[in-house]
């Protein structure tokens, strides 16, 4: 156990397990029900896909901590990285291109699919490494990080599905996922470098972020989360099930009582310091997406029931923090509501 949590510490997991797992987990889910096909029986596939994209994760989040070790050092930011010997930092990633090479291989017949796996790799290494360094390169570093965390990996479900199913790409919906990941990426490497604001000015780092007036980002972070939104219902359309709409309402009512009855401010991009918030659309993305699809998956096919059993477990931080929600707003409703009756 202990060696389990000091590399869920050093590979940094828990800032994107959920956050890049489950939204591509989510696009495998529509695919299948796209195509027609069960998800339980492309399962091994999907967690094929799934280890290959991890292995990248992991590869990405040692190659940002090496190259961000003396930024982090000026603003006194803490770096995992650091704390391991020099001669031993490039093992971890070094390791990661070899398996990762492996997966490349086996997708190799399949040419969409073996670019799109190999992309996100130039990317981040791009992103993180001299001379070139995207990170500090204005918009090129959101555009980068946007593709290779979401973009890429996104497409590559849709085309390795696809082919594995011997079905023709559904242009369409392949433009579709590309196009809501793309704005979604965007809006999440942004609030990031928003919330990083600080440290990334003490350590001289010039994000995006750092080089523009960020008091004139609020009709921005509007138009982002308004083309956004319109894609993914767009996408909910071109999926045309009743269940995700319903659970759109559900999570809009959520959002709604968070705001008023335990002051969560809605958060498009920019966070506000001292207050709690909560980032708009990210919890049906991550939680009330990925089980609306899996629910009607189950009605077509049973055994989908084992693979909603084992997301849950594998997903289960955020929807236990909405059924906490839930509870305390219900029983603020109810003490509001015993007052009245009282008064």
């Amino acid at each position: 156990m202990p060696l389990i949590r000091k590399i869920y510490h050093v590979f940094r997991l828990s800032e994107w397990w959920d956050y890049k797992i489950v939204p591509v987990l989510a696009i495998a889910y529509a695919t299948c029900i796209q195509l027609d096909i069960s998800i339980f029986s492309n399962i091994s596939w999907i967690l094929f896909l799934l280890v290959s994209i991890i292995v990248g994760a992991i590869y990405v989040s040692t190659i940002n901590d090496i190259t961000d070790m003396e930024d982090d050092l000026r603003c006194g930011k803490e770096n995992r990285m650091a704390k391991i010997q020099p001669k031993y930092r490039f093992i971890a990633p070094l390791v990661c291109l070899i398996v990762g090479c492996f997966f490349a291989y086996q997708m190799s017949d399949n040419l969409i699919s073996l670019i799109l796996y190999v992309l996100p790799w130039i990317v981040y290494s791009l992103y993180s490494f001299k001379p070139f360094r995207l990170k500090e390169r204005g918009f090129w570093g959101v555009l980068a990080d946007a593709l290779g965390a979401h973009v890429f990996i996104s497409l590559l479900i849709v085309s390795s599905l696809s082919f594995k199913n011997n079905a023709p790409i559904d242009w369409t919906w392949f433009s579709l996922v590309g196009g809501w990941s793309l704005l979604f990426g965007i809006r999440g490497i942004l609030w990031h470098q928003f919330y990083d604001l600080e440290n990334d000015k003490k350590a001289g780092t010039k994000t995006f972020v750092s080089t523009i007036n960020s008091e004139n980002f609020k009709k921005k972070e509007l138009l982002l989360i308004f083309i956004e939104l319109t894609l993914f219902l767009a996408l909910l359309l071109h999926l045309s099930m009743s269940i995700l709409f319903v659970f759109l309402l559900v999570y809009i009512a959520l959002a709604t009582l968070r705001y008023r009855l335990m002051s969560y401010t809605p958060v498009i991009v920019t966070t506000p310091l001292a207050s709690p918030f909560q980032i708009l659309m990210l919890d049906y993305y991550l939680v009330f997406f990925p089980l609306g699809l899996l629910i009607y998956g189950f009605s077509i096919d049973q055994s989908a029931f084992i693979i909603f059993g084992v997301h849950i477990v594998l997903f289960h931080e955020k929807l236990l923090a909405i059924f906490k929600d839930a509870m305390l707003i219900a029983k603020l409703i109810f003490l509001k509501a015993f007052k009245t009756t009282k008064l």
